[in-house]
């Protein structure tokens, strides 16, 4: 079993998705003791390691996820949260966590539906090409994802992983940059959580997941 942590930061505004990135940086200066709050070892070098906190906007509402061991960070330090910044603002903010347990299992005879409720970055420079070309399957690439937050959890997937999906594609401007993400549904023998994160940037809220009742 492993452990999940939602931190919510409360306040009277409402935010964007482009606000993760900016209360990643400001968490990451807060707490530069701590990698996983930043997943840099020093100032130039970078922990490639898949992170295990994720910085979103949840219902405009500016959030903090955490499994594992990132979880347990969370725990440590979301009352030491009690006011951030945000474009040179400071901003109070009432935090409040939910604990959630959940089991990492493959289902042979159940399906299980999900929302991304952010767009999801399936594809690098390479895989873009084939993709234009029609040579590239969205949903094998979902079931890496997939396959990937299984090894987070240090659990091996001891059974095929299913994967189909409906998605539909959706241009981010990045930094004056237009990146091709997708948004859409999808069904799967896996039993995820939501609000974890898939594919590409999801430390700072994309790829994020719901599922659906």
């Amino acid at each position: 079993m492993s452990k999940l942590a939602i931190v919510k930061l409360n306040t009277n505004l409402k935010f964007n998705n482009r606000d993760a990135e900016k209360l990643r940086g400001f968490m990451g200066r807060t707490f530069q003791e701590n990698i996983l709050f930043h997943n840099h070892v020093d100032t130039f070098t970078f922990n490639y390691q898949s992170s295990k906190i994720y910085y979103k906007v949840l219902d405009g509402i500016l959030s903090i996820v955490g499994i594992e061991d990132g979880a347990e960070s969370l725990i440590q330090t979301y009352e030491k949260i009690r006011d951030i910044d945000i474009n040179g603002k400071n901003i109070l903010v009432d935090s409040e966590i939910t604990l959630k347990n959940y089991t990492l299992s493959i289902d042979s005879e159940k399906s299980y539906k999900y929302n991304f409720i952010s767009p999801w970055f399936a594809l690098n420079q390479e895989n873009y090409k084939k993709y234009k070309n029609d040579d590239f399957d969205l949903n094998a690439q979902l079931r890496n994802n997939i396959i990937e937050f299984f090894k987070l959890n240090r659990i091996w997937a001891d059974k095929k992983i299913e994967v189909s999906g409906d998605f539909k594609e959706m241009l981010i401007v990045q930094k004056d940059t237009k990146v091709l993400g997708f948004v859409g549904e999808f069904t799967t023998n896996v039993k995820l959580p939501s609000y974890i994160g898939l594919g590409k940037r999801k430390s700072i809220g994309y790829g994020t997941i719901k599922e659906v009742f």
